[in-house]
């Protein structure tokens, strides 16, 4: 790459992804690029979590990138970009599973604490680096979790794993789902009850979390 050519795609990577996606209606593709670089590896987890299939969610994070570029047009500046991107890759996880009906699968879950502003503390399940037992025990543990999950009624998943695996805001997952305020709270209460009430055992016989 030339050094002028280098320059200007380090300036580039300084503007917000908003900004970006107003370039790329300019027709500056390389805008584009440096979104699928920040964003591929969120929306490919966001979407493996979903469908449970890493395949599967490679193709749907490909299509979701492609259909946000080919209908960058489409985008107002009246909601985040990434708002927008988990929009297109919602609907495209809701026509599948309704094709499939296949239960998705997550890999995080909160424990029965709250933060200081009375959410759900999260747990977050992903291996650091731990001596090999652990990291069985927790392989076997996140095998419970997504059974106990899969177990969610459909209709409340989508909120679920946007609020509580991508932290998205209540707002943002009413714009992405198309879904009032009041459902999506709602929708998550409903499936933090599902959860509790097929994880409670467990935590009774003393699982450590």
């Amino acid at each position: 790459m030339h050094t002028d050519s280098f320059k200007e795609k380090s300036k580039l990577k300084t503007l917000s992804d908003e900004e970006l996606i107003l370039q790329v209606q300019q027709g500056n593709n390389v805008c584009f690029d440096i979104l699928v670089d920040r964003f591929k590896v969120r929306l490919f987890n966001y979407l493996f979590r979903m469908v449970g299939d890493r395949d599967e969610a490679e193709e749907l994070a490909q299509e979701a990138l492609v259909k946000a570029y080919i209908h960058a047009d489409k985008y107002k500046t009246i909601a985040k970009f990434s708002t927008w991107l988990y929009t297109i890759a919602t609907n495209l996880v809701r026509n599948r599973i309704r094709s499939k009906r296949r239960a998705p699968q997550f890999l995080s879950l909160w424990n029965r604490g709250h933060d200081a502003d009375g959410e759900e503390k999260q747990i977050d399940l992903v291996d650091h680096g731990r001596q090999p037992d652990s990291q069985f025990n927790d392989k076997e543990l996140g095998e419970i979790i997504n059974g106990a999950i899969g177990e969610i009624p459909e209709k409340y998943r989508t909120s679920f794993v946007l609020r509580e695996i991508n932290q998205l805001s209540y707002e943002e997952i009413a714009a992405a789902t198309g879904l009032k305020l009041g459902t999506v709270r709602s929708r998550i209460n409903r499936a933090r009850n599902h959860f509790r009430r097929l994880i409670e055992p467990l935590l009774e016989k003393g699982v450590d979390f």
